[in-house]
Formats: structure tokens, C-alpha cells, sequence
């Protein structure tokens, strides 16, 4: 026993290590540190042709806006939002907000919306599999001389929230609502948002009596989130020589902690080590570096 104990502790200590969460002489950590927005430059025949990241200005809670140009489709004017809302928002809070911003437009006079139609669902796939689910938002705007008809598509995930407006001349619409759901469908699953800090939340590892099942919930003994590792007492190694071939092979608790730190990143925080990729020809890595007062969170136990 006394061995299986070490061999544990020592197969924690490289996590246990990141969290620091146990120390009560450490300084907590505020929930997002930094963010990385994740775009390729190009997705099918649609280019990144700018981006703008309001972090650099100080302002963060307008996060980043990037435009498109869709080379089958020239007349779509398509640009696209990707900034912090909180992780109690939802589509509803957003469509709510939407309008709400519309009518302060109105009354700014930028334009004059002239038609709105229904709200209606929207589900993406993710590369995973996972159904995301969206709204749109569809209306006719007088700008000007002219009438144009925008179509918004609203998504949330983790603390951020997507927003793809879709703009062409009133009257060419209904002929390009294919083009805008695949549009729709190629960019918002194409980019990748991962934000590195606390999160929030406290990772905890836990050991099973033997014979003990997982919580509902975990797979391969880790909570979906990634925050939570379970481990039967018999899972753990009980030699230096296992431990040592589970370091190198990715098993055991270092294949578990590699698992759990993927699944983090997949819902948007991570709390270990995060390397994001390198910007490229075809790839644009944009940063959100958060001052250490803009968060006021208390990690909540998981």
C-alpha cells in the first residue's frame, strides 16, 4: 500500500504542480489569463480578410472582429464577433440582447430596420461530432439609399459568444440562404477559442475504493470538463517500473492528465499548460491578454 501511495503521488505531482491549488500561501489564480482566437485564413473559398483585436486597445469585452470575402459570392458582406459574455449566457440572453442593440441603433439613426423576421434555430456539428446549437436572426435594414437584408447568426460557447452577420442587397437574399448556412456552417466551426487560467474552477483528484464504478458522467475516469480525474484504487501503479513505462507510453495517470488537459481545451478553458499554435500564411493566432483585476471569481469546487 504504501508503495501504491508513492507511485501515485508521484504520478500527480507534474498536475498537482500546475494547479498550486493546494497551497494556502499561493496566490489564487484569476480565471482567464489569456485567450487565444484560433482562424484560418482561408475555409472552402472564404478568405480572412481582416481582423481587429479590441484587447490591444484595452477595450476586451469587445473581443475580436474579423471580416471574410467569399470568392463564389462577392456581393455577401460578412463579418464576424468573438468576444467574452459570461458562461450563464445562452442563445436566448443573446437574441435578447440583439434586439436590444438593434433598437439603439434605430434610434441613433445608423438605419431603419423595415422588416424582422422569426427567430429560428440553427444547429452546427463540431469536428467532435457535437451538436451546437444557434439562432438566426433575420431582418431587412434601409441604410442610406438603400435596403439590405442581414441575416445573424448567434452561438455561445464556454464564456464567449459568436456572432456572424451575413449582409447582402435586399432582394438578392433568398437566392444566397444556402450560400449563408454553409458559410455559417465553415467558419464558426473552423476557428478555435482557448482561454488559459483558473477557469473558475478547482481540478480535484480523487482515488475509488476498488471495485467502485466512475460518477455518471466521467469517461475513462475524468469528469467531461476535464476539471475532475476519478482513479480505482487497483488502476494505480504499484512499481516504479510501471510508473516509469507509463511515463514514456502515455498511460496510466499521465495519460489520464493528457486526456483531461484535451477535454479542457474542447470546452473552451484550460487550466495547464497551453502552448497555442504558431501564426502562419494560413493561420491568424490572435491573443487576449487580461489584466489581473479584470476578473473578480472565486474558483468553485468541483
Amino acid at each position: 500500500m504504501r508503495r501504491i501511495a508513492a507511485s501515485f503521488a508521484l504520478a500527480c505531482l507534474p498536475l498537482c504542480a500546475v494547479h498550486a491549488q493546494g497551497n494556502p500561501g499561493a496566490k489564487p489564480r484569476v480565471p482567464i489569463e489569456d485567450t487565444y482566437i484560433i482562424v484560418p485564413k482561408y475555409a472552402a473559398e472564404y478568405t480572412l480578410a481582416r481582423s481587429v483585436n479590441h484587447g490591444d486597445e484595452g477595450q476586451f469585452a469587445g473581443g475580436v472582429a474579423l471580416t471574410f470575402s467569399d470568392s463564389a459570392s462577392p456581393a455577401l458582406s460578412t463579418d464576424m464577433m468573438i468576444y467574452p459574455i459570461g458562461g450563464s449566457a445562452s442563445v436566448a440572453s443573446m437574441e435578447a440582447k440583439f434586439r436590444g442593440d438593434v433598437e439603439v441603433a434605430e434610434a441613433k439613426g445608423q438605419y431603419i430596420v423595415t422588416q424582422w423576421n422569426d427567430a429560428t434555430d440553427f444547429v452546427l456539428r463540431r469536428p467532435d461530432g457535437s451538436a451546437w446549437p444557434g439562432r438566426i436572426m433575420s431582418l431587412r435594414l434601409k441604410a442610406g439609399d438603400g435596403e439590405i437584408d442581414s441575416r445573424t447568426y448567434l452561438f455561445h460557447h464556454g464564456i464567449y459568444a459568436y456572432m456572424l452577420r451575413i449582409d447582402v442587397p435586399a432582394g438578392q437574399g433568398g437566392d444566397l440562404l444556402t450560400v449563408e448556412d454553409s458559410l455559417a456552417r465553415a467558419l464558426l466551426t473552423s476557428i478555435q477559442v482557448v482561454s488559459v487560467g483558473s477557469c473558475g474552477k478547482q481540478m480535484s483528484i480523487s482515488m475509488r475504493p476498488p471495485g467502485v464504478p466512475a460518477p455518471a458522467g466521467y469517461t475513462d475516469g475524468i469528469s467531461a470538463d476535464g476539471f475532475s480525474i476519478s482513479v480505482g484504487q487497483e488502476d494505480v501503479e504499484s512499481n516504479g517500473k510501471e510508473l516509469v513505462a507509463n511515463l514514456q507510453s502515455g498511460r496510466g495517470m499521465f495519460g489520464r492528465m493528457r486526456l483531461a488537459a484535451a477535454r479542457q481545451v474542447a470546452n473552451g478553458c484550460t487550466s495547464t499548460p497551453y502552448a497555442p499554435p504558431a501564426a502562419s500564411d494560413e493561420l491568424a493566432v490572435l491573443r487576449l491578454h487580461f489584466p489581473a483585476d479584470y476578473w473578480q471569481l472565486t474558483p468553485v469546487p468541483h
